[in-house]
């Protein structure tokens, strides 16, 4: 998967040049990406900012000098791209807590992950074609036209709708971007599906032969999905991470039903190999 690579090529390269100046433009240039989007895909993989990984990992050396060296604190610094020994010594308490020279006065020894060994355990988090870390983020109220109707109709649902889109784009279309969204009926056992694209509030059931549905505004894990890699691992991966997530969010429910979103933006073309389709999984905070 090319976009994976790059990321783990993205964290070697970081500890090959951190005594450079490095930010998101520079890493995201070397490997032919725009700087929002592969800080977002960083973000993703590795689950921390990329600006954030990189002050991290800048410190851990830093550690790793003052323990095994006699270099003075305003060398170490301006080794690692600090423009002075004072901006080096805030972000060094702020991570670890101590000033650098009580850190060496201490003798701590460090403990440095290496990068290949960091790339194995961030490949780790890739479950099928799901990436586990989810963004989290906040959605207001949605408005969606489309049209519905039972989960193991999906493809079916899907053309009647990109049919229906290309004859007559609804009124009051916000986006380009389209909806799915699946609620599951624990009492039946069955499934319904909703297919259609964000519209604002002065769309109505008599726009062009739509349906309309409205989404509460929710929380979301919102994961991001290889297309090429397989949808099958998606549920049990989810489900894993809503499990075990460190901050114990829960499920959020629509009307008491368990539901969740994918969408699918700029990011999406069913004909390329690195398509991407996000899944929003609403959570309580």
């Amino acid at each position: 998967m090319n976009y994976f690579y790059k990321i783990s090529e993205a964290i070697k390269y970081i500890d090959a040049h951190l005594n450079d100046t490095l930010s998101v433009r520079v890493i995201a240039e070397q490997f032919a990406f725009s700087p929002y989007y592969f800080h977002r895909l960083f973000t993703s993989v590795v689950g921390k900012s990329m600006i954030a990984y990189i002050r991290d990992r800048k410190i851990a050396y830093a550690c790793k000098m003052l323990y095994e060296t006699d270099r003075k604190v305003l060398d170490i610094a301006l080794d690692l791209g600090f423009d002075s020994a004072q901006g080096f010594s805030r972000t060094f308490k702020s991570i670890t807590g101590m000033s650098p020279t009580e850190y060496r006065n201490r003798k701590i020894a460090p403990c440095i992950v290496p990068a290949n060994e960091l790339v194995k355990r961030f490949t780790n988090r890739l479950k099928g074609g799901i990436l586990m870390n989810p963004n989290m983020i906040k959605k207001d109220q949605m408005i969606l036209a489309g049209v519905s109707g039972s989960g193991n109709e999906t493809a079916e649902i899907w053309k009647h709708f990109m049919n229906l889109y290309k004859e007559v784009p609804p009124a009051g279309k916000i986006t380009d971007d389209s909806y799915e969204v699946r609620i599951y009926d624990n009492a039946t056992e069955r499934e319904s599906v909703f297919v259609g694209c964000e519209v604002n509030s002065h769309c109505n059931s008599s726009c062009g032969g739509y349906e309309i549905f409205h989404i509460p505004s929710s929380a979301y894990a919102s994961f991001d999905v290889y297309v090429n890699e397989g949808y099958e691992s998606e549920n049990h991966a989810m489900e894993e991470w809503l499990a075990s997530n460190e901050k114990g969010y829960v499920r959020n429910l629509l009307e008491g039903k368990p539901y969740c979103i994918e969408h699918y933006d700029a990011r999406f073309d069913d004909s390329n190999e690195e398509s991407i389709v996000e899944i929003w999984l609403p959570v309580k905070i």
